[in-house]
């Protein structure tokens, strides 16, 4: 038997060997990028790279050749992320990525609900110039945003009670607009009701559905009927038009004054951190110095080891994680990134098209490297027609109110 060192010393030059041979093929993959930089040739070849991997593991014992192709995969990817970045610094209109520098200056900001709802306090904090203009879904918003009736639209995305707006999130992926602003306001919810009524009268409370589970502590201390409203304003104005003393309203303060309505109980949400991150969409995105955050949609093929392939490059730019959705489209008839994919569905037996997904990132580092994502696809391996489709390059400092 071999003493270890000698063992040792021949790994060292097996290492040495392979070092070379390293620096070798990534000079081969600068001459490539030099000469793809000038036509239309892809980089990403998943065919090619599938037949390369099963040709030269072929007749291996089957865990070292387990070994073998995840190393080939390694190198081939360290390849191809090469030749993306040299493809970028040689012709950078090869992967056009062209934000505005300029902070967002709206003259029309749209909300869905009526005056007195959460989204519009928090359209008036983001863009205390504009008067706010209301309209009835949320689709409406995106809507005249992408048609150029709005410059701006803002909408809900998320509650730290109620959890994440689902139908928000599929209007991102419906819609190519971009998330260049975001507010993070302190919910604090208020029973109202009409003038004259006691809270031994109510016997239904109406508001949204976010708004009943963030409060269901309460609702059923009292035994209330909960009854959905489109809207926290809205249910404070049916409330106002029912005059009924039965039914009272789960919304803001200022949504109570502003319908003449008497606040019986403040502060009922079960969480008293009880906050909303809400966001503004537009059709042009933007990118400044002080920005941290970003959001993407991209979608993968559903494939053993596609996710975390596409996680372990985010991790590769140091860029922190801290959500990630799945969003299942039972049909698909706009341009959602998700149209191209085909999953099960783990809610039933039928296909369905998979967005995997809305990923938010909450960068720990400059935006600068945030952009550098974006623009530099290693995303494509696992993702379908190279490159990234993102809804946000952006997100910025929220303050609480």
């Amino acid at each position: 038997m071999r003493e270890l060192a000698s063992i040792r010393k021949d790994i060292n030059s097996v290492d040495s060997a392979i070092r070379e041979l390293f620096l070798l093929r990534m000079s081969l993959a600068h001459e490539v990028a030099e000469t793809k930089a000038q036509s239309d040739d892809k980089i990403y070849k998943p065919d090619r790279e599938a037949e390369i991997i099963e040709q030269r593991s072929a007749g291996m014992e089957e865990e070292i050749r387990l070994k073998y192709i995840a190393l080939l995969q390694s190198m081939i990817r360290a390849s191809r992320e090469y030749q993306y970045s040299e493809i970028l610094r040689l012709n950078p209109e090869k992967f056009p990525f062209h934000p505005s520098s300029e902070m967002l200056k709206p003259k029309t900001v749209f909300y869905q609900g009526v005056p007195g709802a959460y989204q519009e306090l928090a359209a008036r904090a983001l863009f205390p110039e504009c008067e706010p203009v209301n309209v009835p879904t949320w689709e409406e918003v995106f809507q005249s945003v992408r048609d150029g009736k709005a410059d701006v639209g803002v909408v809900p995305v998320e509650n730290t009670t109620a959890g994440t707006v689902s139908a928000v999130y599929d209007l991102l992926l419906d819609y190519d607009l971009s998330i260049n602003r975001s507010y993070i306001k302190k919910i604090s919810h208020c029973l109202a009701a009409v003038p004259g009524a006691t809270m031994a009268d109510i016997r239904s409370v109406c508001s949204h559905p976010h708004a009943l589970p963030q409060c269901s502590a309460f609702i059923s201390a009292h035994g209330f009927t909960a009854i959905e409203a489109a809207n926290t304003a809205i249910a404070a104005q049916n409330v106002r038009d029912k005059g009924d003393v039965s039914l009272a309203a789960i919304c803001s303060r200022e949504a109570a004054e502003r319908y003449g309505l008497s606040i019986l109980a403040e502060g009922i949400n079960d969480m008293k951190h009880n906050e909303t991150r809400f966001i503004a969409v537009s059709r042009t995105p933007t990118c400044l110095p002080e920005d941290n955050r970003i959001e993407i949609a991209f979608h993968i093929p559903n494939a053993a080891g596609t996710l975390i392939t596409v996680l372990d490059i985010i991790a590769h730019y140091g860029i922190d994680m801290t959500e990630i959705h799945s969003r299942p489209l039972m049909y698909s008839t706009s341009t959602s990134p998700a149209t191209s994919v085909t999953t099960p569905c783990a809610a039933c037996s039928i296909s369905s098209t998979r967005s995997f997904p809305i990923s938010r990132f909450s960068a720990a580092t400059r935006s600068t490297k945030a952009e550098a994502v974006f623009r530099y696809p290693p995303f494509s391996p696992v993702i379908r027609q190279e490159g990234v489709y993102f809804h946000a390059n952006q997100s910025l400092r929220a303050a609480a109110r």
